[in-house]
Formats: C-alpha cells, sequence, structure tokens
C-alpha cells in the first residue's frame, strides 16, 4: 500500500481528513508544526514553513504527498504569504522529487483563478487566472511550482470556501449571523456563490486516491450548484430550526459586505469526469447539515 504524508493535520481541514484516510485503511503520515497526535498515523513535526523547511524525515518511504499546510485566509503580509505559501511549497515539491513520491496533490484555492465570476459565468479550469490579492497570487505560484515537477504527476485542486461545523473565519461568523432572529434584506439578489463541505473534500480526496492511474493537472472542487445569498441563508436558517425570514431590498442588501453581494460560481465538472465522482448531496443540503451540527455544538 502507498504511504500517504499528509501536510496540515493541526488544520480544519487536515485534522478531518487524516483521520478519514486512516479510517478508509491508508497508511498515513501527519505532518504538524507542532507535536500533535493523531490516532493510527505515523506522527512527524516539521516546524515552521519556508523555503528551509526540511522535509527529508517526513518524505522518507512516502509515495504520495498532500499538501495542506499554509495560510488560508490573506489576513498576512504578502511576504509572510510568499515565504509560507509559495516558498514552502517549492521546497516541499523539490524534496518530494529527489525523495521519489510518485504523486503530489497540492491543495490550493479557488481564489488562485479569480475572486468573483459575472454573469453565468462559472469558473473553469481554462479561464486564465485572475488573482486579485496576495493570498491568491501567493497559491497560483505555488501551483505553478508544483506543476513544473512532471515526475510527480501533480494534481492541483482549486476549492471555494469550505463549510463545516468547526469552521472558523468568515463562515463562523455568517453562522452567527443567520442564527440571530432577524430579517435580512437577500431575498431575491440574484448572485451566485459556490461552496463546498468538508465532508465532500474528504470524499473527493478519496476518489483521487482509489484512481491512482488519474490524470494530473488543474481541478476545481465544489458543491453544486452555485447559491444565492438568499439560498444560504435559507439552508442555514433550516439547520439552525429557525424560519428564513427574508425580504426583498436591494438597495439595503447592497450595503452588505462584498461576500454576501458578488458572485464566485465554481465549475466542478472536470474533476467529476476525471476522477469518476459523483457528489452525494446538493449544496444547500449539506449546508443545512452543517448548520444543525453547528448548532448541536453550541
Amino acid at each position: 500500500m502507498a504511504r500517504i504524508l499528509v501536510t496540515g493535520t493541526s488544520g480544519f481541514i487536515g485534522s478531518a481528513l487524516a483521520p478519514a484516510l486512516v479510517e478508509s485503511g491508508e497508511i498515513v503520515r501527519a505532518a504538524s508544526r507542532t507535536p500533535l497526535a493523531i490516532a493510527g498515523a505515523e506522527n512527524v513535526v516539521v516546524g515552521d514553513l519556508s523555503a528551509k523547511t526540511d522535509w527529508r524525515p517526513a518524505l522518507e518511504g512516502v509515495d504520495v504527498v498532500i499538501h495542506l499546510a499554509g495560510p488560508a485566509h490573506a489576513r498576512f503580509a504578502e511576504h509572510e504569504l510568499k515565504a509560507q505559501i509559495t516558498d514552502a511549497t517549492g521546497a516541499l515539491a523539490d524534496q518530494a522529487e529527489a525523495a521519489g513520491v510518485s504523486r503530489f496533490i497540492y491543495v490550493s484555492s479557488i481564489k488562485a483563478a479569480a475572486a468573483r465570476t459575472y454573469g453565468d459565468h462559472a469558473l473553469v479550469e481554462t479561464d486564465t487566472p485572475q488573482p486579485s490579492d496576495a493570498y491568491g497570487r501567493a497559491k497560483l505560484a505555488a501551483e505553478n511550482a508544483v506543476r513544473k515537477h512532471t515526475s510527480l504527476r501533480p494534481i492541483i485542486l482549486r476549492p471555494p470556501l469550505v463549510h463545516g461545523p468547526s469552521a472558523k473565519a468568515n463562515f463562523a461568523s455568517l453562522l452567527r449571523f443567520a442564527d440571530a432572529p432577524l430579517p435580512l434584506p437577500f431575498a431575491g439578489l440574484n448572485n451566485r456563490r459556490s461552496v463546498l463541505a468538508r465532508s465532500s473534500f474528504i470524499a473527493a480526496m478519496l476518489a483521487v486516491l482509489a484512481k491512482p492511474e488519474g490524470p494530473s493537472g488543474v481541478f476545481h472542487l465544489a458543491d453544486q450548484p452555485a447559491l444565492s445569498t438568499g439560498e444560504l441563508i435559507q439552508a442555514i436558517r433550516a439547520g439552525l430550526g429557525r424560519e428564513s425570514n427574508l425580504f426583498k431590498a436591494p438597495w439595503l442588501a447592497a450595503l452588505g459586505p462584498d461576500v454576501l453581494t458578488e458572485s464566485l460560481a465554481v465549475d466542478d465538472r472536470a474533476f467529476r469526469a476525471a476522477y469518476d465522482h459523483t457528489p452525494s448531496a446538493s449544496a444547500a443540503d449539506l449546508i443545512t447539515e452543517t448548520a444543525r451540527a453547528w448548532k448541536a455544538r453550541a
């Protein structure tokens, strides 16, 4: 069996992915910056991320790398993002090739492609990347650093916002916002935003690992269909046991943050076709499931 190195196992995605891979019967080596014990995995500490990170002990005997480690948002200075995302990923890819790794899966971000979409267009892999901030630029540069190592048969995965009951930052704020018993002015808003449940991400990763001869390249991930802000709030409130309580006031909705009014729609058909992957549920049902689980934890 292949030995899989998973980086970033203390993070929101990695902390769930590594145990899921162990449960599925994979041999997992879980890498983190500080000591962390994931049951059933070989746990290793790699320290801080940079171009100087020594990955060699973690890579010994490894066949597949799943690289998740690094900042998950743009709340860092550009030089920090470059060091921890671009430079650290390039160093890992260099050392993985030297160690004889046969497959490198890099978890990037849809922000490497664009920060928004317009009209009915959903982002596809052949669109020219147009990252709009330092985070997106660092992710795109890291993708390019990995893709030059053709011997690693690299796969680049670009998820949009990934949600789950333990999510933090923007999605946690959205859950709290929707949990307030207030009418909200998002009915009739025609934007479209793609999201991805953490469970969907794990299912997609298992699909990749189940098809070791699958193609290399860049692939978008997303639950379907993309949702308007009104549909998103409605799905969350269904999970919270609340009425949707939405009304139409475009001028008032426009005063909200960009993330609630703009579109970022993602087309994932290329991935589903390449890896014979069939999603388990709709985007709205998965959002409702996350909200229900979040409410139970509160």
